[in-house]
C-alpha cells in the first residue's frame, strides 16, 4: 500500500514494527524501566528501590517493584498501531502531560507529567483496573528519572517551535522530500524540508504554524511510513527557520517552487 493510501485510510493507525529486544531510548535511563510487569521479576542488581507511597500493588498477578513515585511513567504494552496522541487521549485524564517519549520498536513510551500526583493516579488506577490505550491494555510504573531527557534543546514542547525534527527508523525504502511532504502535509501546511543523513536518516520539516507542528507531532510520533518500516520518531528541532538553497529530494522550499533543482542545466538564448 502507497504512502498516501495508508495515511488517508488510517492517520492514527499506521502500522508499527515492534522489536522488544531494542536498546534503551533516548531520554531513558538504563534502571528507568518499569520492572515486574508482564511476568519480568527479575530484580536490577545493585538498585535499591524505595518503597511505592501505595504499597503491595499488584500487575497482571504479580506484584511489581517498589520504585519511588515520579512525574515519569514507564508504559509497557502499547499495541503496534500506537502514536503519541493515543497516549496523551487515554492519560490525560490522570492529570497535565507536559512530554511523551514514544519507543515504538518496543512498543513502550515514556509519559511525563506535570505533577508527580498525576503519574500516581496513573499507576494507581493501571495497578487496579485494566487502562486501554488505542484499544490495548497497557501496564505503568514509575520511571527512576524525574524527567524525560529531550534530544534537542526544545525542552518545552509548547515554546512555540514549528520546525520538528524526524529520525527515520528501520528505513527499508528511500526517503525523499515527496515522501515526507505526502505524509505530514495533510496534517498541517508544510513551508520547507531538509533531509540530512548524520545518525542514520533524519530530517527536519517546518511547518507553517506552531499548531500544525504540534497536531503533526502528536499525530505521527510512533507511526510507520510504510507499513512495518520507516517508523517515526519526532521531536521539537533546534532551529525555528529552515534555510534551504534548492530543490530536490533531499531539501525543498515549497514556498519557492522555482529554486535551482540539483543537475538542472540553464541555458541563455541570446537573440540578436
Amino acid at each position: 500500500m502507497s504512502v498516501l493510501e495508508e495515511y488517508e485510510r488510517a492517520p492514527k493507525r499506521l502500522k508499527v514494527s515492534a522489536e522488544d529486544e531494542e536498546e534503551l531510548e533516548e531520554g531513558e535511563e538504563s534502571d528507568s524501566a518499569s520492572a515486574g510487569l508482564m511476568g519480568d521479576d527479575e530484580e536490577d542488581e545493585g538498585q535499591s528501590r524505595a518503597r511505592w507511597s501505595s504499597a503491595d500493588r499488584k500487575d497482571n498477578g504479580s506484584e511489581t517493584h517498589r520504585i519511588a513515585p515520579s512525574p515519569v511513567v514507564h508504559v509497557r504494552g502499547l499495541c503496534e498501531s500506537v502514536v503519541e496522541a493515543d497516549l496523551v487521549e487515554a492519560l490525560e485524564k490522570f492529570g497535565n502531560i507536559c512530554y511523551v517519549m514514544m519507543m515504538p520498536f518496543k512498543r513502550q513510551a515514556l509519559v511525563e507529567f506535570e505533577e508527580v500526583q498525576s503519574a500516581d493516579r496513573c499507576v494507581a488506577c493501571g495497578s487496579q483496573e485494566p487502562v486501554y490505550i488505542a484499544g490495548q491494555q497497557a501496564y505503568f510504573n514509575y520511571s527512576t528519572s524525574k524527567r524525560i531527557t529531550r534530544p534537542t534543546n526544545a525542552d518545552d514542547p509548547n515554546s512555540g517551535n514549528k520546525v520538528l525534527l524526524l529520525s527515520i527508523q528501520n528505513p527499508l525504502y528511500p526517503i525523499t522530500t515527496d515522501v515526507l511532504y505526502t505524509v505530514c502535509n495533510p496534517i498541517g501546511n508544510v513551508l520547507r524540508i531538509v533531509i540530512f543523513k548524520r545518525n542514520g536518516i533524519q530530517a527536519m520539516v517546518e511547518f507553517e504554524s506552531i499548531q500544525n507542528a504540534q497536531k503533526a507531532k502528536a499525530a505521527l510520533n510512533g507511526a510507520d511510513i510504510y507499513a512495518g518500516c520507516c517508523t517515526l520518531k519526532i521531536e521539537y528541532a533546534r532551529p525555528s527557520r529552515l534555510n534551504v538553497i534548492r530543490n530536490d529530494n533531499d531539501s525543498w522550499d515549497y514556498t519557492k517552487p522555482f529554486l535551482l533543482r540539483r543537475g538542472t542545466c540553464v541555458c541563455v538564448c541570446v537573440c540578436v
